[in-house]
């Protein structure tokens, strides 16, 4: 089978065979065989930097604070 890769692909797909001390062909196997069993799942794996992070926490944050304060008012309209 002969396949044509532009050529910034092939020299990234090397690039990474080489940082996982494989061919280019094992690396493009592998690769594909990741994306094919991946296919079937609903959940797949993302990256999420730093930054991304601390507005997730914050928001989380502000949500639960929020839940927290209604809580306290409901309890204390109780009393």
């Amino acid at each position: 089978m002969k396949v044509r890769l532009p050529v910034d692909l092939k020299d990234r797909l090397a690039e990474l065979a080489a940082e996982n001390g494989r061919s280019i062909n094992a690396e493009v196997v592998r690769r594909l065989e990741e994306s094919l069993a991946s296919e079937g799942k609903a959940v797949r794996t993302v990256k999420v930097d730093n930054q991304t992070l601390d507005l997730f926490a914050e928001k989380v944050g502000e949500v639960l604070g929020g839940v927290l304060d209604e809580r306290d008012k409901r309890r204390k309209s109780r009393l």
